[in-house]
């Protein structure tokens, strides 16, 4: 059965749709992780080090540190420092401002369980418009096919129109006030937006709804296998399932964003602060 209090996530539920056997080995049995995503691993570990103090520098500039105080630390390294300059000559733009949180999170009930979504910036105007901002660091421009399907675009908007009354002066947040904007560290100019609608948050509650109760029904079971064992390349249980699968190259990934390990479950407490 899955642990008790156990809380859904885009990243739980995202693993689920990709492959449920890796939902069950990572949520349900907690087996340890024995292979690493990638066949260069060392290259893929500074990667994830790079992205988690770009989100880091992101959230202390949203919270109020001067840029100018934070400028040293992200000249530490050539790609944030890369990140951080295309973000001040291109950050989002129109951004309402009389509610700006950085590090969010809210959850809401579904299905008889929680849903939670850890929002790197919530900008709002109650009454009128909410800007969910969500900072990517990926080496590759995915397309907006691949963010529309991805679950997180689905999940975000919908537990802020669910669970967001607080922030809205106690008065429920309307779907299509709600709009995603995906910003690019490597293509700043390249922002994605998608807007949310009431025909969407019936939709996407359905599907969410449906997975949750399906998993909670076959929890004891043995969870199937992906077909696409493209994905395998790529997953740390590849060994438990296949023994003639090796570790794919970053280099032959199209979209890094999709096998990096989700932010949202990293407390970035706990990365080592960055000097400024």
């Amino acid at each position: 059965m899955l642990p008790e209090g156990f809380v859904f996530s885009q990243s739980s539920l995202q693993d689920y749709q990709d492959c449920p056997r890796r939902f069950q080995l990572r949520y349900v049995q907690r087996r340890r992780w024995p292979a690493p995503e990638t066949a260069d691993a060392l290259k893929f570990e500074h990667y994830m080090q790079q992205g988690y103090a770009f989100h880091r520098l992101m959230r202390q500039l949203q919270s109020g540190v001067p840029a100018e105080a934070l400028h040293a630390a992200a000249a530490s390294d050539p790609d944030l420092a890369r990140w951080w300059a295309n973000y001040m000559a291109w950050p989002p733009r129109d951004l309402p401002r009389d509610v700006y949180e950085a590090e969010v999170m809210l959850s809401a009930g579904l299905a008889g369980n929680r849903l939670e979504a850890r929002y790197d910036l919530l900008a709002g105007r109650p009454g009128e418009r909410w800007v969910i901002v969500d900072w990517k660091t990926s080496r590759h421009r995915v397309s907006r096919t691949w963010l529309h399907q991805r679950l997180q675009t689905r999940i975000y908007p919908l537990v802020l129109v669910s669970a967001g009354t607080q922030l809205n002066g106690g008065e429920p947040i309307v779907a299509e006030q709600v709009e995603m904007l995906y910003w690019f560290a490597e293509f700043p100019a390249q922002a994605e937006h998608f807007a949310y609608s009431a025909s969407e948050l019936a939709a996407d509650s359905a599907l969410l709804q449906g997975m949750i109760q399906e998993i909670n029904e076959r929890v004891e079971e043995e969870f199937a296998k992906t077909e696409n064992r493209r994905l395998c390349r790529y997953c740390v249980y590849r060994s438990l399932c296949w023994d003639d699968i090796e570790a794919g190259l970053l280099a032959e990934v199209d979209d890094f964003e999709g096998i990096e390990a989700d932010l949202e479950e990293i407390d970035l407490e706990t990365i080592a602060p960055i000097p400024f």
